[in-house]
């Protein structure tokens, strides 16, 4: 049974989500709103999604793992140290098979504190990890901002340092990392231009890596200054209460030949030109964000 592996990305966010699947079953990290696309990958491989994980409670987009668990019927799963009002917790320790795959879950506070990672490993091969989802906690060319707790600065900045030198870094250099954020981003500064990237590259060639001293990275993390939207307040109040908004995916009827015959043509039209294709009706659809942010 092959394995396949999908990177949706949000441009405009810098946001990374991911569809990972083998067999018949697939499984959704970090899902937009608008999940048309998983669902039609799921449809194109003849899978179901079948679970849902979060990595962390994000700021800067409202997350669909609602609407894709009502389409889905999928579970979701976030860190434990967050109540959050939907979806089922997960701590350290925890696995999730995929096919030949297992999905094991660390947790790696310190952007926010119910922050997880996603190790994957393939069984048909070892134990060794082929993969990390590590979300906000590790980037390709940065770390994690850890500014949200201003009261907690150098406790929040410790937190990030023992997640990453203590956790993903013993991974192995060999582990491919896949964030939830790449190059402008707002949850970062200086990620590469590149989605890709290993533990090892990310040990020798990431700047905020190369400050091994615990409480030098501290001091470096506290001194950061990071902008701050004001929507994020209102996503994180989204994120963690759930969504009660019904913003579904609108997919207009396909028109073909025995339909398009019915269309309102005008009397000069004798076939589907560019002249004539001022005339079809405008598609109806429904705002995907209704509502200020305040």
């Amino acid at each position: 049974m092959s394995i396949f592996l999908d990177v949706l990305r949000s441009e405009g966010l810098a946001h990374l989500s991911y569809i990972l699947g083998q067999g018949r079953e697939a499984v959704v990290i970090d899902p937009r709103r608008d999940i048309g696309a998983y669902l039609d990958i799921a449809d194109r491989r003849s899978m179901r999604i079948t679970r849902i994980f979060e990595t962390h409670r994000n700021e800067d987009y409202v997350i669909g793992s609602m609407e894709l668990a009502r389409a889905t019927q999928a579970r979701i799963y976030h860190g434990h140290a967050f109540a959050f009002a939907y979806g089922e917790p997960v701590q350290e320790g925890d696995s999730f098979d995929l096919g030949s795959l297992r999905l094991e879950i660390l947790e790696t506070p310190g952007h926010t504190d119910e922050s997880i990672s996603i190790v994957v490993k393939d069984t048909d091969f070892g134990n060794e990890p082929v993969a990390v989802f590590t979300g906000d906690t590790l980037f390709v060319g940065d770390v994690g901002r850890t500014d949200f707790f201003p009261d907690r600065k150098e406790e929040v900045a410790g937190l990030l340092y023992d997640s990453i030198f203590g956790k993903l870094l013993e991974l192995g250099d060999q582990t491919i990392i896949y964030p939830a954020h790449g190059a402008g981003s707002v949850c970062g500064s200086g990620m590469a231009d590149r989605e890709f990237s290993t533990i090892g590259y990310e040990r020798r060639n990431n700047r905020s890596l190369q400050v091994q001293d615990r409480q030098a990275f501290i001091r470096k993390k506290v001194a950061e200054h990071h902008y701050q939207s004001p929507y994020f307040r209102k996503m994180e109040e989204f994120n963690m209460n759930g969504t009660a908004l019904d913003v579904g995916v609108v997919r207009p009827p396909p028109r073909w030949p025995r339909t398009i015959s019915n269309l309102p043509w005008t009397p000069a039209c004798r076939s589907l030109t560019a002249g004539c294709l001022k005339h079809l009706p405008e598609p109806s659809f429904r705002a995907a964000w209704p509502f200020p942010y305040h």
